[in-house]
């Protein structure tokens, strides 16, 4: 690592090429004991890199004067963590460094990557090392830039963003239905993450073709299911081996909880605040209070609070064992729509319970218990009376019977 000049010390620091071609910014600050990081937006061929000077190569022609422009804006981050560590001192932080460097260096960064793919790669960049989403929601709009590059070698073309117009996103949801087979229900919510991409670029002040605000996928009733009281107690009631039982009361805590399976497994006694549990969810930071009631406080108790962090494909597989055994594999007919094409498909319903049916299961017993919804929205932390109606499923057994009653 690169030591600029005495006087920096301990503010160690150096540019550190990335896989994806983007040069990082690294430092030791003194003053939080870590290294911080900073994408430049700076993107160079890996083979024009020199990792022990950390700077480009020196090479001739057109590449050469790129290269030569990059290590300039490089040697301009020094000089402004000189000036910075005149003002600051020992007191130089991270949310300072962050913000002068967006301040300084935002128009030199627009000007040195100009294509679409450059864009999406500094877009992810900023997404992962800001901490801002978990894994799985940078990994979306890693797909969606990966589907863009490959509509980029069907095509022989260079995306820009003002590319980015009505005929591009009929041709990339054409795409993506009959290439990646990818329902209306998902490519909705695909289309909603490339169009969080696009805000963020309005944000930055980078110019965006306004066709994708008018680009919509109508959303279609989904095959969603929730597990009646009539099946807990079927659950709570099997036979079975220590190890299935064990994923069996992991989903039986969801069921009796209403939370994702990533905020339930770190339920911790430290949560309690009365007979209430009081934790912030992992993936939106908005808080849940989830009344101890007796059948969740057993199972809590039972595992003496201590549910360990499991991956949620294993989890589903567990899932579709158990409920397999607990008889649930009447037939579902299952429609998905691609565009004008529907496909039919039947299917066991033990197939279609998976870890989130257990979040669906609460809302839909909360509802159906006659639970007042702004109570539901607390207890799972949901803050949009829509988002609480996807979540819940119509009992065809209650409103059977209650029309029933209705015309006798």
């Amino acid at each position: 690592m690169i030591i600029f000049a005495p006087h920096y010390a301990p503010h160690y620091m150096g540019f550190f090429l990335k896989k994806s071609g983007i040069i990082n910014f690294e430092i030791y600050l003194s003053s939080s004991k870590y290294m911080w990081k900073y994408s430049t937006g700076l993107k160079i061929d890996p083979k024009s890199w020199d990792k022990v000077s950390q700077r480009p190569r020196h090479q001739r022609g057109e590449q050469g004067t790129i290269n030569n422009d990059i290590s300039d804006v490089l040697n301009e981050y020094a000089q402004v963590l000189n000036e910075l560590k005149k003002i600051y001192s020992k007191g130089l932080t991270g949310d300072i460094l962050r913000q002068e460097f967006d301040r300084h260096f935002k128009k030199i960064t627009a000007e040195k990557i100009s294509t679409a793919s450059d864009y999406f790669d500094l877009f992810i960049t900023q997404k992962k090392e800001s901490q801002s989403v978990q894994r799985d929601s940078w990994q979306k709009y890693t797909r969606i830039h990966d589907c863009i590059k490959e509509m980029q070698k069907k095509n022989k073309i260079t995306y820009h963003l003002n590319d980015f117009d009505t005929a591009f996103f009929m041709e990339y949801i054409g795409h993506m239905r009959s290439v990646k087979e990818m329902s209306d229900n998902t490519l909705k919510r695909s289309l909603g993450y490339f169009k969080s991409f696009l805000n963020w670029c309005v944000r930055n002040d980078y110019t965006v073709n306004k066709a994708y605000k008018d680009i919509k996928i109508k959303s279609r009733e989904t095959h969603h299911v929730a597990l009646s009281l009539k099946d807990l107690d079927i659950l709570e009631n099997l036979k079975l081996d220590k190890h299935t039982s064990w994923f069996r009361d992991l989903f039986l805590i969801g069921c009796y909880s209403g939370q994702r399976v990533s905020d339930y497994s770190r339920f911790d006694k430290k949560h309690i605040q009365g007979n209430v549990i009081m934790i912030r969810a992992k993936k939106t930071g908005q808080f849940s209070y989830i009344p101890l009631n007796p059948k969740l406080l057993r199972l809590l108790d039972k595992y003496d609070w201590k549910l360990t962090k499991i991956n949620k494909q294993d989890f589903n597989v567990e899932i579709h064992r158990f409920c397999k055994i607990a008889g649930f594999d009447e037939i579902i007919i299952r429609e998905k729509f691609y565009g004008n094409k529907k496909t039919t498909e039947e299917i066991p319903r033990y197939k279609l319970i998976a870890s989130h049916t257990a979040r669906r299961t609460f809302i839909t017993i909360s509802d159906d218990k006659g639970v007042p919804i702004s109570a539901t929205m607390n207890v799972c932390g949901i803050r949009s009376i829509k988002t609480y109606q996807n979540y819940c499923r119509l009992n065809k057994e209650t409103m059977t019977q209650a029309v029933i009653e209705a015309w006798t």
